[in-house]
């Protein structure tokens, strides 16, 4: 890809302690990273319609997870900075 403006900026997720653990990469070309947010999107959906998990407290921390990937990559994509 030559267009540097198509690709996302590095955006850190699941902070503990103020501490970034996790974080997208920069370069990615935004147009796989939105749909990977999609995806993301479309698990979370599943999840939560399907009342999939017994441990409620652990399905509410998976979707909360798969929503913050999901949250990252768009801001990735839109190069907002962290």
């Amino acid at each position: 890809m030559n267009d540097n403006s198509k690709v996302t900026t590095t955006q850190p997720f699941d902070t503990m302690d103020s501490v970034p653990l996790f974080s997208v990469n920069a370069g990615v070309p935004i147009e796989d990273a939105l749909l990977r947010a999609e995806q993301l999107m479309r698990y979370v959906e599943s999840l939560a319609a399907a009342d999939a998990l017994i441990d409620k407290n652990q399905e509410r921390a998976v979707i909360q997870h798969l929503s913050e990937m999901a949250k990252a990559l768009v801001k990735a994509s839109h190069g907002k900075a962290a």
